[in-house]
């Protein structure tokens, strides 16, 4: 912790919250992978607007977001739980880049 009570974070980077997830269609074949994309807000905050981004299969999802993981961090780890009801939750610390290359816009 800094003096101020607050932890730091990475200088040129702000916290995004980054839910993954599994869209399933009528058809079997018909599922695609969801990101969805937002600004961490504290507790009590007003919710922050979001974007989403689908893709075609796990390999395109792991493709995007591994690169951004911390180090030892692999998708491909938490895909049964991606697949699940409640996706999986990531809080990030990513540049501008990195959250524009996820579908993050200001």
């Amino acid at each position: 912790m800094t003096l101020s009570g607050r932890r730091s974070q990475p200088s040129g980077t702000r916290r995004y919250l980054v839910h993954l997830f599994l869209t399933r269609g009528e058809n079997p074949e018909d599922r695609h992978y969801g990101l969805r994309i937002q600004l961490w807000t504290p507790r009590g905050a007003s919710r922050a607007p979001s974007r989403e981004r689908l893709f075609e299969d796990e390999y395109e999802l792991i493709r995007a977001v591994n690169p951004i993981l911390p180090h030892g961090s692999d998708v491909r780890h938490v895909l049964n739980d991606i697949e699940g009801p409640e996706g999986f939750l990531y809080l990030l610390h990513l540049s501008s880049e990195q959250a524009a290359a996820l579908g993050w816009w200001d």
